[in-house]
């Protein structure tokens, strides 16, 4: 359109133009009236397969009973797995390391070993110088219990035969019934006196020996059971250590052991399990364990500190490392191989670190295979076996992440 197009034809354009746009503007509104009247159709999720109607897929690693967990092999899981098999070897290393320090020893002198021992306290010393003395006291007063026995016995034996003796003149004359009567007197007397003295003595001797126990069970509390000072000899050097509650079941009499001073770093000194206490200490829960060694430097003294690596005999050991251990509760833990992909979580009991392995001491034999590297990852279906319980609709058991710790 120019400035030199006559007004007839601009006006016939206008119009046109007004016209179209009214058009295509009903036609939007129509449009829009449309949408908003027309109802919306939502189309519904397909619906879920009836029970039975198809098998449910299940997970490639699985609790499969009590204790029992399967891994389906080439499962992504099972690639994250390393495996270790179990053999016995013959090891001297020690079952278990106490920290210990020396008790008492018997020191070098000519006297009587009773009388040379040195102790690591003066409580102590003190308390052995007193059950000393109440050893003899005991003697002493059995010695007097037993003697005064045999001397009431004897004299009521005495009476009595005088008795039978002039039972018969009795019957004769005035005199002979008298002195029988006397004589019965006599025996009665001797009776009542005999069971005093006896029930005094008696009474002595239990004192004695509530005392002598009593100061027994104050050695025995220390650390030594007084049976030892029985089976002392020269140079005898006695270290006390606590072995926990839990490894007490390691420990037994006579088992031998060898001990590293903190004063002698490069002497190693053998020895043995002398004793164990009568009693497991009730603020820390440990048991004490009596250690004899043989001092033949003299060198040892009184107080003096040490590692104690006990159980020192040869023996085969199962060896395991590290990463195939699950601690569960307050119990140790390995998952070992049954076949046809099932697995077992087996509770074992465990003794030192040597090297890059713990040794189990009860629980896994050798020539096993089990989980090593990646044990981890089935933890919480080990926790799920051993806790598993039998139902009659078992609920479906979650798959286990492959990935994170």
């Amino acid at each position: 359109m120019s400035d030199s197009d006559p007004p007839a034809i601009l006006g016939g354009r206008a119009k046109l133009w007004r016209s179209f746009w009214m058009i295509v503007s009903t036609i939007g509104i129509a449009a829009v009236v449309v949408l908003l009247v027309r109802p919306f159709k939502v189309e519904s999720p397909p619906a879920a397969p009836l029970p039975g109607s198809e098998k449910a897929e299940l997970p490639s690693v699985r609790v499969d009973g009590p204790g029992m967990i399967l891994i389906v092999p080439d499962s992504p899981l099972r690639e994250q797995l390393s495996f270790f098999k179990t053999a016995r070897s013959k090891v001297t290393y020690p079952l278990m390391t106490v920290t210990g320090s020396v008790l008492a020893r018997v020191s070098n002198g000519e006297g009587p070993i009773e009388d040379r021992w040195q102790f690591s306290t003066a409580e102590l010393s003190t308390t052995y110088t007193e059950w000393i003395r109440a050893k003899s006291e005991v003697d002493f007063a059995q010695s007097q219990y037993d003697k005064t026995r045999e001397l009431v016995k004897a004299e009521n034996e005495h009476l009595s035969a005088v008795v039978k003796r002039l039972q018969p003149l009795s019957q004769d004359a005035a005199v002979a019934t008298a002195q029988f009567k006397q004589s019965q007197a006599d025996l009665l007397k001797s009776q009542i006196q005999g069971e005093k003295d006896v029930f005094s003595a008696q009474s002595t001797l239990r004192q004695a020996q509530k005392s002598k126990a009593a100061l027994e069970r104050q050695l025995s509390q220390s650390g030594i059971e007084p049976i030892v000072f029985s089976r002392a000899v020269a140079k005898m050097v006695l270290v006390v250590a606590n072995v926990p509650e839990g490894r007490i079941s390691l420990v037994r009499e006579g088992q031998s052991c060898h001990v590293r001073f903190y004063g002698y770093p490069h002497d190693l000194f053998p020895g043995h399990v002398e004793s164990l206490s009568s009693a497991v200490t009730q603020d820390r829960r440990t048991l004490r364990v009596l250690f004899d060694l043989n001092d033949s430097k003299d060198l040892l003294k009184p107080g003096l500190f040490g590692e104690v690596g006990l159980g020192t005999d040869e023996r085969e050991a199962v060896l395991v490392p590290p990463g195939a251990l699950l601690h569960i509760n307050r119990g140790d833990y390995v998952i070992a191989a049954l076949g046809n992909h099932r697995w077992q979580v087996v509770e074992v009991k465990l003794g030192e670190l040597h090297g890059d392995r713990f040794e189990v001491v009860e629980g896994l034999a050798g020539d096993r295979e089990i989980v090593a590297a990646g044990a981890i990852l089935l933890k919480p279906l080990a926790i799920e076996a051993l806790g598993w319980q039998a139902t009659p609709s078992p609920t479906p058991v979650t798959a286990v992440s492959t990935t994170g710790n």
